[in-house]
């Protein structure tokens, strides 16, 4: 297969989206020992973010006043969520037992109560968390959209910082987004989803993920190349749920994503019968969740909840050759 972007690495297979989240009963749960909270100084609102190991962005957060913690930036999750561990360390209190839909189903996982979580700009209150084994989940937690909404979210990955700042209705473009290719968005129970996409002329609707290592499409999208060109071929893998599940897939690169001005040039993909298809009533239409694979080939990536805008931009390299291409790597 031929490299693309800046990466010439085939991604490890591994799935992080929650899409829902809906009380079903409580339960008490016991702790282990407090963490003592820090009496470092706010944390900055430019801050520096860092790549875990499965190529996913973390960012650290500050639970009811602790120390600061890497959690994941997840997109693609309506809920934040929390490793039951670290949940028991800080001694959260039991929550309502959650319904989660993940890429392999619907789940039902115990919720702890965050009085207080922490970073940047961003100060939001009493948040029922679900939990999920630090193991599945990859991480001590996932900051999800219900930490991110009326927000304005500038990835820097050329600096490897991450801006979050409160972002009124309406407003204009920051100075930030000023050469950005700006893509309008819709939004769809919470997340950010660009319909202006197009796939080898079939039409694409583009949910962003930034809790994804990958990017995955479904089925509707796959019989479509298929039907168009019989030589389109892919490979059987397997893909690990924030459950500890396993989910079948066929792994491929698609040869030209086009995304309002942008171009993205053989990008691996999985496509898979992934359940937040269906959770967003997009199983039956082409669909890609973009991961961190793709949105860590440009030099920035600003999405803006409250706006529904998400800028893009370009490499240096890429603009000098071509100002709508994501050049292949050498």
């Amino acid at each position: 297969m031929k490299p693309f972007g800046v990466d010439c690495s085939l991604p490890s297979l591994v799935a992080c989206c929650l899409i829902a989240a809906t009380p079903v009963c409580a339960q008490d749960v016991s702790g282990i020992a407090p963490v003592i909270p820090s009496v470092e100084t706010a944390l900055p609102i430019t801050q520096a973010f860092q790549i875990d190991r499965s190529e996913r962005m973390t960012v650290p957060v500050r639970i009811n006043g602790s120390e600061p913690i890497p959690f994941i930036v997840d997109t693609g999750a309506e809920r934040t969520v929390i490793a039951n561990d670290l949940a028991r360390r800080l001694k959260l209190e039991a929550g309502p037992q959650l319904k989660l839909a993940t890429i392999t189903g619907p789940a039902i996982a115990e919720s702890f109560v965050i009085e207080t979580l922490a970073m940047n700009t961003i100060n939001v209150e009493m948040i029922e968390a679900p939990g999920l084994e630090r193991q599945h989940l990859g991480a001590a937690g996932l900051l999800g959209i219900d930490s991110l909404e009326d927000h304005r979210v500038l990835l820097d990955f050329a600096a490897r910082k991450m801006d979050v700042q409160a972002s009124p209705r309406k407003s204009r473009p920051s100075k930030a987004e000023a050469g950005m290719i700006i893509v309008t968005a819709t939004r769809r129970a919470g997340r950010m989803i660009l319909s202006n996409a197009t796939v080898g002329g079939i039409k694409v609707d583009i949910i962003l993920d930034t809790g994804a290592q990958s990017s995955m499409g479904n089925y509707a999208l796959r019989d479509r190349m298929r039907n168009r060109d019989r030589r389109f071929g892919y490979v059987p893998v397997i893909m690990n749920s924030v459950t500890g599940d396993k989910l079948s897939g066929d792994f491929t690169q698609i040869r030209n994503i086009t995304i309002g001005g942008v171009n993205i040039t053989d990008l691996p993909v999985t496509f898979a019968d992934n359940y937040a298809f269906k959770a967003l009533n997009l199983e039956k239409k082409p669909a890609i969740l973009l991961g961190m694979d793709a949105m860590a080939l440009f030099d920035r990536v600003m999405i803006d909840f409250t706006n529904r805008r998400v800028g893009f931009d370009m490499p240096r390299g890429a603009q000098a050759r071509d100002p709508v291409r994501i050049a292949m790597a050498n």
